[in-house]
C-alpha cells in the first residue's frame, strides 16, 4: 500500500504542475493555468471552458492499464434479486490433501448461514443495532471438518431488500481453496433434507448468476476483514492525483476560516481542544471528485473521513478509514481526524482521482454565461459516473440504472460520443433483466424491475444508435428487443393501457404520487410505453425487420388511441401535474392543441413552493423536453436558469440527485430530501453527483443549439436552432463521420447561421426565420437540405 501512495505523491509537485502519465511513456512536466483550483494544460487556456474537470484537455492513453490482481471470489446469487428472498448455494470440491489450517471467509447480503460437509460452522451476527451486518465478514476456522478427497460448502442465505449477494473464500494453508463464482449452484426453492451433504445431487440446480467480483458492485470495498485486497478498479479507469485548494481546523459548520492549502502541510492542535480529546481538519479539494484520498504521515490513528459537502464531512462522513489510501467514493470533503495525544501532525495529502478517459469532443457557449457552465456542469457530472460501468452516482446507489443512464447516456452521445462504457451498461441492464434466460425468451422482470426503465432501454437504444450507427450492436440487440417488446405487451389491459400485471415497482419520479403504483404513475407509464414502441418501431425497421415493425407500429397506434380515449381530462390536459403532461407530449400523444391548453392552464409555470407539485432533476429531463416539442423553447431555458442555474449559484460543482431552489440553504445537504420526502433517507442520504440531473446539457445542444440526429449515425439530422432570448450561440456535436459545427447570432432583426457538415451527412436546416440567403445567394425558402461542407445563412 505504501507503495501506491509513494507514487501518487511523486507525481505531483506542487498545486500549479503536474506530471501527467501516459501508458507506455511518461510526459513531461507542462505549464498549466489554474481554474477553480485544478490544473489545466496551457494549450486549452485560450477556450478557457467553464469546466473544472481536471481531465479536461488531457491526452487519452493509447491502451489501458491492465490491472493486476489475483483471482478472487465472486459476488453470487440467483438469476434474479427478490425482497425478502431467500436462497441456497452450493459447492462441492475435492481436496488433495486434508490441510492443516482451513479458514472459510463468507458474508452475504443480508445474512447468511454457512455449512461444511453437513455440519452449521457460522452466520450473521446478530445485531438490531446495525442495519449493514453484510459489512461484516466472518472468519470461520473450519480445519476439523474438511478432508482429503470430497468436501462440500452449502449457504443459506437471505435478502431483505434491495441489492442481494454472497460471498465466500475458503484458504486451505492460506491459498485459495474455493471461491464462489459461477461453478456454484444455487436453489430459490427450499431443497430436500441433506443438501449441505457432500453426497447431495445439485446437478438439477442452475449455475448462480455473477454480481460482480470482491470489491465491485454496490457492495465497493466496504466488506470488513476480506483476506485479500478490494481493489476491483478496472484497466480503462485511470488516475489523476489531485491536491486539495483549502483546510479549516473544525469547529462550528458556519464559523469555517479556510486557508489555501497544499500537499504536504503541517496542523497544530487548535487550543481550544483541551485534554487528550481528539482534534479535526477538513480538508476541500475545490470540486467533487471520484477516488481515494491517500496520505502519508507518521502519526498512527489518523481517520479519514469523506463527504460531498461540507456539512457532511463534518456531522455525518460517508465513509471512515484508517487506511493510508481510503476507499473508492464521491467527494469534495475530507476529514482528518488526529488521536488527541497528538499535539502537531505533519502529512501529505491527496485525492487519487479515478476516471474513464475521454475527449470532450463536444462543446457549448452562448451570450448567458450561467448557461454554459450549466452545460459543463452537467458534463462534468455524468463524466463522474462514468467509472466501472455507467452508474447512476459515483457515491450511491453506484450501480447501473436505466432511467439515470437514459438521460446521462444522451449527455454522453452529444459530449463524449463514447461507445465502449455505453454498450457495456446497456448490455447489462438488459441481460440483467432476461435473468439467463436466452434472449428469444422473455425477461424475467423488468430493467431494474421498473417497468419505465424497460422504456428507457428501449429509447436509450434508439438514442444511441441515431448518434453512433453502431449496427452490429443493435444487430445483436434485435432478440432482445423483440423479447422486451412482447413482455411489455403482457402488462396491458383489454382497453389498451398499461396495467402492471407483472406487479412491479411503477416509479416515474421522486414525487408525490409518482413513486408507487399510483393512478398517476400508472398513467406516466403508459405514455412513455407509446414512446418506447413508436422507437423500437424505428429501430425494426432500420435492422430490416419489416413484419415486426409493422406488428409492432399498428400495437403502438392502438396505444396512442387508448390513451386519448383514457387520460386526457375535460379541459383537454392530461391532468395538473407536470410529470404527466411532459410526458404525453414527449411520447408524441399529446395533440397541438393539448399543448397548447396545458401551457394557457399554467400546468409548466414556475417552480412554486409546494411539495405536493415538486419534480425531480430527473424528471426535469422530460419537462425540458416537452417544452421545446411544444415551441415553447424560451420557457425551457428559463427553467434550466431557476432550477440548474441556481444549483450552480449555490455552489453545485455537480448536479444534485434532487433539488429545491427554496429549500434551506443553511447546511444544504441536510435538507435535501427524495422518495416522496421520505425523512429517512432524507439528507446526506442524497447524493450530489448524480447523472440523471444532467438533462440541460443535451437540452442546450439539441433543442437550442438545435441539432438532432434523425437517422444512423447522423447520416441525416436536423439543425435547428432556437435563440430566444439568446443573442448567440455556438457549438460541436460529435458524429461518427465528423463534427457537426454551428454558430448562430443575432444579426439586426434577422439570424445569421454558420454550419459546417461532415462528409456522408445530410442536414436539414431551419431557422425561426426565412432564409434569404445562403453563401452570399438569395434565396426565399422556410427551409434548406445540405450535404457535406461549410455554409454561411442568412434569415430575415
Amino acid at each position: 500500500m505504501d507503495g501506491i501512495i509513494t507514487n501518487i505523491f511523486l507525481e505531483v509537485s506542487n498545486k500549479n504542475k503536474m506530471t501527467v502519465h501516459r501508458i507506455g511513456s511518461v510526459a513531461p512536466v507542462i505549464s498549466c493555468l489554474t481554474l477553480f483550483g485544478v490544473s489545466l494544460p496551457s494549450a486549452f487556456a485560450q477556450e478557457k471552458p467553464p469546466t473544472i474537470d481536471p481531465t479536461y484537455g488531457r491526452p487519452i492513453p493509447k491502451q489501458a492499464m491492465e490491472a493486476k490482481r489475483a483471482p478472487d471470489a465472486r459476488w453470487i446469487w440467483a438469476s434474479q434479486a427478490l425482497n425478502n428472498q431467500t436462497v441456497y448455494l452450493r459447492r462441492g470440491f475435492s481436496l488433495g490433501v486434508t490441510p492443516a489450517k482451513a479458514i472459510l471467509y463468507v458474508t452475504a447480503d443480508d445474512r447468511f448461514t454457512a455449512y461444511i460437509n453437513g455440519r452449521r460452522v457460522g452466520a450473521t451476527p446478530t445485531d438490531s443495532n446495525e442495519g449493514e451486518l453484510w459489512k461484516r465478514v466472518q472468519a470461520i476456522d473450519v480445519t476439523s471438518l474438511l478432508k482429503a478427497g470430497a468436501n462440500a460448502i452449502a449457504i443459506e442465505a437471505h435478502n431483505d431488500g434491495g441489492p442481494a449477494g454472497a460471498l465466500v473464500r475458503l484458504e486451505s494453508d492460506a491459498k485459495p481453496a474455493v471461491l464462489s463464482d459461477t461453478t456454484w449452484r444455487v436453489s430459490e426453492k427450499s431443497p430436500d433434507a441433506g443438501w449441505t451433504n457432500v453426497s447431495f445431487d445439485d446437478g438439477s440446480w442452475p449455475a448462480a448468476t455473477d454480481e460482480g467480483v470482491a470489491g465491485s458492485g454496490p457492495w465497493g470495498d466496504a466488506v470488513e476483514n476480506w483476506p485479500a485486497p478490494l481493489d476491483a478498479i478496472p484497466g480503462y479507469l485511470f488516475h489523476l492525483p489531485i491536491p486539495p485548494v483549502k483546510w479549516a481546523y473544525a469547529g462550528d459548520l458556519d464559523g469555517l476560516v479556510w486557508h489555501d492549502a497544499t500537499s504536504n502541510m503541517s496542523f497544530y492542535r487548535p487550543a481550544e481542544i483541551s485534554g487528550n480529546k481528539d482534534w479535526r481538519v477538513i480538508i476541500d479539494f475545490g470540486q467533487e471528485l471520484t477516488g481515494r484520498v491517500a496520505i502519508k504521515s507518521g502519526t498512527k490513528g489518523i481517520v479519514i473521513g469523506t463527504g460531498e459537502s461540507s456539512g457532511e464531512v463534518m456531522m455525518k462522513p460517508w465513509t471512515k478509514s484508517e487506511s493510508a489510501v481510503g476507499p473508492y467514493t464521491a467527494l469534495r470533503y475530507a476529514s482528518i481526524t488526529v488521536p488527541g495525544q497528538n499535539q502537531h501532525v505533519s502529512l501529505k495529502i491527496l485525492m487519487d482521482h479515478l476516471y474513464y478517459p475521454v475527449r470532450y469532443r463536444g462543446s457549448f457557449d452562448c451570450s448567458d454565461p450561467l448557461l454554459t457552465k450549466v452545460w459543463y456542469t452537467g458534463a462534468y457530472t455524468v463524466h463522474l459516473c462514468m467509472q466501472q460501468d455507467i452508474w447512476d452516482a459515483p457515491k450511491r446507489d453506484r450501480q447501473r440504472w436505466m432511467g439515470d443512464l437514459h438521460v446521462s447516456g444522451e449527455v454522453i452521445n452529444d459530449v463524449f460520443a463514447d461507445q465502449f462504457l455505453m454498450e457495456q451498461t446497456m448490455s447489462k441492464l438488459r441481460q440483467e433483466a432476461q435473468g439467463g434466460q436466452p434472449a428469444t425468451g422473455l425477461p424475467t422482470q423488468h430493467v431494474n424491475g421498473i417497468p419505465g426503465y424497460s422504456y428507457s432501454w428501449i429509447a436509450g437504444l434508439a438514442d444511441l444508435y441515431r448518434h453512433l450507427d453502431d449496427k452490429a450492436y443493435l444487430e445483436s440487440q434485435h432478440d432482445a428487443l423483440i423479447s422486451m417488446l412482447e413482455f411489455c405487451r403482457q402488462d396491458v389491459d383489454d382497453e389498451g393501457l398499461f396495467a402492471n400485471k407483472h406487479g412491479a415497482w411503477v416509479y416515474s419520479d421522486w414525487s408525490p404520487e409518482f413513486g408507487n403504483d399510483s393512478a398517476l404513475s400508472r398513467a406516466t407509464t403508459d405514455l412513455f410505453l407509446v414512446k418506447a414502441v413508436k422507437e423500437a418501431v424505428f429501430l425494426l425497421r432500420e435492422l430490416g425487420d419489416e413484419p415486426n415493425a409493422t406488428k409492432y407500429a399498428k400495437w403502438g397506434e392502438q396505444l396512442d388511441q387508448a390513451a386519448q380515449a383514457h387520460l386526457v381530462s375535460s379541459d383537454g390536459t392530461f391532468g395538473e401535474r407536470k410529470q404527466e403532461n411532459a410526458m404525453a407530449i414527449y411520447s408524441g400523444v399529446a395533440t397541438r392543441p393539448q399543448m397548447a391548453a396545458m401551457f394557457e392552464r399554467g400546468i409548466f409555470g414556475a417552480e412554486t413552493h409546494d411539495p405536493e407539485f415538486v419534480v425531480s432533476p430527473y424528471y426535469g429531463n422530460y419537462v425540458l423536453r416537452a417544452m421545446f416539442i411544444a415551441g415553447h423553447t424560451q420557457d425551457g431555458i428559463d427553467y434550466v436558469r431557476s432550477f440548474w442555474g441556481q444549483m450552480v449559484k449555490d455552489g453545485a460543482t455537480t448536479f444534485y440527485e434532487t433539488y429545491d431552489p427554496f429549500w434551506n440553504k443553511h447546511n444544504f445537504h441536510a435538507h435535501l430530501q427524495w422518495d416522496e420526502h421520505n425523512n429517512d433517507v432524507a439528507g446526506y442520504h442524497v447524493s450530489l453527483c448524480h447523472g440523471w440531473s444532467a438533462g440541460p446539457t443535451s437540452f442546450l445542444t439539441e433543442c437550442v443549439l438545435g441539432v438532432q440526429s434523425t437517422g444512423a449515425g447522423f447520416k441525416t439530422c436536423t439543425i435547428s436552432p432556437t435563440l430566444g432570448d439568446l443573442k448567440w450561440v455556438s457549438g460541436v456535436v460529435p458524429t461518427p463521420r465528423g463534427d457537426i459545427r454551428v454558430r448562430v447570432e443575432r444579426q439586426g432583426t434577422g439570424l445569421k447561421l454558420k454550419v459546417t457538415v461532415p462528409k456522408g451527412a445530410t442536414a436539414k436546416i431551419t431557422l425561426p426565420t426565412t432564409i434569404s440567403k445562403v453563401n452570399g445567394k438569395q434565396t426565399d425558402s422556410p427551409s434548406l437540405e445540405v450535404g457535406s461542407g461549410t455554409y454561411t445563412i442568412l434569415g430575415s
